[in-house]
């Protein structure tokens, strides 16, 4: 698993890359929390390269929303592909945090108040 952080000046953009399974989480857990929790403003979560969440990577984006939003911030999820968006509607994340499709749907929910 591989976390890019990118800081797009109103906010951040927290980029996944490979399994966001148990081993997964374990290696960039404490990174993707730091770098959510140091935001000025909406954290976007990219996970167009994820191929694979399992209730461990399900809980990491859970907490770092509640810890966002006890800020009054926001994270938004986008890019899910087919699979992970399945598994999103199964669980009904979207009851939880945003879903968006793309970054460009993602930056435009992070702006809502």
């Amino acid at each position: 698993m591989e976390l890019t952080v990118e800081d797009l000046g109103h906010g951040c953009c927290l980029r996944l890359a490979g399994r966001l399974d148990s081993p997964g989480v374990d290696v960039v857990e404490t990174r993707f929390l730091a770098a959510a929790n140091q935001g000025r403003g909406a954290v976007l979560v990219d996970l167009s390269s994820v191929s694979f969440v399992s209730s461990m990577g399900i809980r990491m984006l859970i907490a770092a929303a509640k810890t966002l939003h006890a800020r009054n911030l926001r994270l938004v999820v986008f890019g899910a592909r087919p699979l992970v968006r399945e598994l999103f509607d199964t669980v009904a994340l979207d009851q939880i945090l945003p879903l968006a499709a793309d970054e460009s749907e993602a930056l435009q929910m992070a702006a809502r108040p």
